[in-house]
């Protein structure tokens, strides 16, 4: 019988964009201009401003082979009859994530002073939440209807905001230095849809599913028509033609420290994010619905990046032409910012200063999957204009890599940088979807 969690599946790959991970490669480069993003306790040698960085970056804690088994004649789901339960739940993590950031940072100044290092910073993060737990899989494989699992983790979340930040590196000797930043958040936009109750009812030919759900908008943007308690269609959600003032504000901070024994060899030590965001949800609705679905047949042809983002697409029509909201007010929602913790270490090769070695390893306690990863580098120069970084390790979801390269023109400084793993996905399913980590980062900086 053919399955919905294939659908399922099709909307967590098809997700789009992850708060609290730096460009961890820059720390290897030899002259990264905003290397304090990283620990604020280091600080570059010259004075800079910074006009563009665009930097992506997810993680999801699942892969093809989470649901999908290859056969002879194609690709089977985890709810197949020919696939146990115990053998496709094991694989099922508790909650399944995907969580993904789009940060872009419009100005940068950075400027020495005597031994201390100011820095400025303004930027626009937009993080993204999409998660299921485990729970409907196994409701979904067992064939239990009965309401008996929290589904309180089902559901899409992201806000958009600006981040304001000013960062202060002072040398308390010539081998210890301390720093920190403090950023003001500016919420502008966000959207939560969390399911409260699914019920599913299973037939021969397909699936019934009753859904209630929140909906809320916190933005200035758009507004709802209507009264409190009062039944509405997605249409009554317009713009509202407002200026964008903010919609809720937050704090965050960063610590860090470094020691320098000599000139060849830096450790470093910081905690990135420690701070928390208010939204206030002005628009908020509660829905209900019936959606109705028969199956989806799936071919390794199908199994394309537009493929898979018209097919979930498709089914998210579906999931909205079925939403009956009911329109609420005035709520606030308060949520932690996840926080990253890095430790490193950077070695330059006393008789040949053109190549540095190093090491550096992360944690972020993402609120569905913490990812954690550890990573040799190495940075050469073979000119000076010329920067070359590559590096690799394991982190989460096992094998990781990543490179760079920084190239200098006059006072100019370009720079971009990929890093990605991959999980343990089945070699009969070729390169499937998309690696379980990947950040990539590009830069443009001017020295004063």
């Amino acid at each position: 019988m053919k399955k919905i969690i294939l659908y399922i599946a099709l909307f967590l790959s098809a997700g789009t964009l992850l708060h609290g991970q730096v460009y961890q490669q820059g720390f290897f480069l030899k002259d990264y201009r905003p290397i304090y993003r990283i620990n604020p306790a280091l600080f570059p040698d010259s004075d800079f401003i910074g006009g563009f960085e665009l930097t992506r970056n997810k993680v999801q804690n699942y892969g093809v082979s989470t649901f999908y088994y290859p056969t002879d004649d194609g690709l089977v789901s985890g709810l197949n009859e020919s696939v146990s339960a115990d053998q496709f739940l094991s694989r099922v993590p508790d909650i399944v994530a995907r969580q993904g950031e789009v940060g872009l940072n419009l100005f940068s100044y950075g400027i020495r002073r005597g031994n201390g290092y100011h820095s400025f910073e303004i930027g626009f993060r937009l993080p993204t939440i999409i998660s299921a737990p485990k729970g409907i899989f196994e409701l979904l494989k067992r064939g239990t209807v009965e309401n008996q699992y929290n589904l309180s983790d089902l559901g899409v979340q992201y806000k958009a905001y600006v981040e304001l930040s000013y960062g202060y590196g002072y040398k308390l000797s010539d081998i210890v230095s301390i720093g920190g930043r403090a950023k003001v958040l500016l919420a502008l936009h966000g959207m939560s849809y969390r399911f409260t109750k699914l019920d599913v009812q299973k037939s021969d030919a397909g699936y019934t599913i009753y859904s209630q759900a929140e909906l809320d908008l916190p933005s200035r943007f758009y507004k709802i028509d209507g009264f409190p308690d009062q039944d509405i269609n997605l249409s009554d959600i317009h713009s509202s033609y407002k200026f964008p003032m903010p919609t809720g504000g937050g704090a965050a901070f960063d610590l860090g420290v470094a020691v320098t024994p000599n000139e060849y060899l830096t450790l470093s030590a910081s905690i990135l994010d420690l701070g928390a965001l208010a939204m206030h949800y002005g628009n908020a609705a509660v829905s209900t619905g019936y959606q109705y679905f028969n199956g989806l047949d799936l071919s390794y042809d199908d199994l394309n990046k537009n493929g898979l983002t018209n097919k979930a697409l498709e089914i998210g029509k579906k999931f909205l032409d079925g939403l009956r909201p009911r329109l609420r007010y005035n709520k606030w929602r308060f949520e932690p910012l996840p926080f990253t913790a890095n430790l490193g270490i950077r070695y330059t090769l006393p008789n040949f200063d053109q190549l540095r070695i190093g090491a550096i390893a992360q944690y972020t306690n993402y609120k569905y999957s913490p990812y954690w990863e550890t990573r040799l580098g190495a940075d050469y120069t073979p000119f000076k204009w010329l920067d070359l970084t590559a590096s690799f390790g394991r982190g989460t979801y096992g094998f990781l890599y990543g490179f760079g390269i920084s190239v200098h023109v006059s006072r100019f400084q370009v720079y971009y940088g990929l890093e990605t793993g991959t999980c343990g996905t089945q070699k009969e399913t070729i390169n499937l979807i998309d690696p379980s980590h990947r950040t990539w980062s590009i830069g443009l900086t001017y020295d004063l």
